[in-house]
């Protein structure tokens, strides 16, 4: 019956983006945002031989995004999308480069380009046609709040009648809702969280009193799916959320330090699951930093990274080292991901889109006070914090969102460059 339920989800889904990228598409990217969540839940049900319907929607996706981009009636090109489309390029040397006969893995890599490519072509085209008009944004954010928040109640709904997916790590149960993860619930949360905060500092006047609702059960839902999810690349997006909304945006430092300190005593002192994920770590820090132990930090990863960089330095040729192996080696870090993946040019190009974004967001914020643009840079902060232990820049769960709020940057951008032009 589930996996029925689910079918119907993911087709009236797409038929829902389909007649809108067809018919409709001034309000293509509005609708995206609303039917996502709710694909990404179908993720383990096969609709087509072995592709899901967020690989199928991926595709009509990329089709429309890339009609759109090449249809748009004024280009002014930034600095940031010559490095964007530098990267994609990358990517494709990087694929060519590795060309294999092996057809599981030549349509794994596609699929892995073809998230990417759509994920940057919001960034090129929303700013134009939804964040640049300010109702046409507010009214974004809101549906991306609610949608989102409603995924979270599923999520806890099908926990609560045992029909979650769920893995287990150390011997603690995880739940996965409907996904194929505990972490995509638990990132969607906190995404949750952001917009739902950045919506009302968006809308003025008075609110309706079912969006107060709406806001406390979002405090809510985002803790219960945090402790059923325990995921700990969420725990730490949460704690830099935290830190860069609450103490630095809203002035609250005083405040959220000392609670975000009682906070972690105290889940420590009560729960014996996150005590049984963090044993690594709590053992690290018991050896008093011992070199042998931190090895098998973060469920092992450190291990993993040292043996990735062996490998780099070691057994990959010059042409592998500067162009990258086009395989993601499940490195569980994005940086040494990209490294392996598309070689230390590529790292360097990445770098360098990330650095130039947190300097053109901070420099735009200090300029205008704009809570959207410090919204685009508490998510990217977070990312590039999170990319340490795991690939949010893989996922279009996470990329998705960060992209339609860095086109933010480009409402300023442009506006330079249609300036300059004249």
């Amino acid at each position: 019956m589930l996996d029925f339920i689910l079918s119907l989800v993911a087709i009236f889904g797409m038929i829902t983006l389909i007649i809108t990228g067809l018919f409709y598409y001034r309000y293509f990217f509005l609708v995206l945002f609303i039917v996502k969540p709710f694909i990404d839940m179908t993720v383990n049900t096969k609709l087509i031989g072995d592709f899901n319907a967020l690989e199928i929607s991926g595709i009509f996706i990329a089709l429309i995004l890339l009609y759109k981009y090449f249809n748009r009636n004024q280009n002014y090109p930034t600095y940031n999308e010559g490095l964007i489309w530098l990267f994609i390029f990358l990517q494709i040397i990087s694929f060519l480069f590795n060309a294999s006969t092996d057809a599981a893995k030549i349509i794994s890599q596609l699929k892995i380009y073809l998230k990417i490519t759509s994920s940057y072509l919001i960034y090129f085209l929303a700013a134009k046609e939804i964040i640049e008009n300010y109702n046409k944004r507010v009214n974004l954010v809101k549906a991306i709040w609610i949608t989102s928040l409603f995924a979270g109640v599923i999520t806890i709904m099908v926990y609560a009648l045992g029909l979650s997916n769920y893995d287990t790590t150390r011997g603690v149960v995880r739940y996965n809702g409907l996904y194929n993860d505990p972490g995509t619930p638990s990132y969607l949360s906190i995404i949750c969280l952001l917009f739902c905060n950045l919506y009302f500092k968006l809308s003025k006047g008075r609110h309706l009193r079912i969006y107060n609702i709406l806001r406390i059960a979002t405090y809510a839902i985002t803790g219960i799916i945090i402790v059923i999810t325990l995921t700990k690349s969420a725990l730490l997006m949460l704690f830099v959320y935290i830190i860069l909304w609450y103490g630095i945006f809203e002035k609250r430092t005083m405040l959220v330090l000392p609670a975000l300190i009682l906070s972690v005593y105290i889940s420590f002192s009560l729960s014996q699951d996150l005590n049984t994920r963090f044993e690594t770590e709590i053992d690290y820090i018991d050896s008093g930093g011992d070199a042998d132990v931190a090895k098998s930090m973060g469920t092992g990863r450190i291990n993993r990274w040292e043996t990735l960089i062996h490998m780099y330095f070691e057994e990959l040729d010059i042409g592998h080292q500067l162009i990258g192996t086009s395989r993601n080696w499940m490195a569980h870090n994005q940086y040494l991901a990209y490294l392996l993946q598309v070689g230390a040019i590529g790292l360097i190009v990445f770098l360098a889109i990330i650095i130039r974004f947190i300097v053109r967001l901070s420099t735009i914020y200090h300029r205008t006070g704009n809570p959207s643009i410090f919204a685009a840079l508490t998510l990217l902060l977070m990312y590039a914090t999170y990319a340490f232990t795991g690939h949010p820049f893989d996922y279009t769960t996470l990329l998705w969102y960060l992209m339609i709020l860095l086109s933010m940057v480009n409402v300023y951008d442009i506006s330079r460059e249609k300036k300059n032009a004249q």
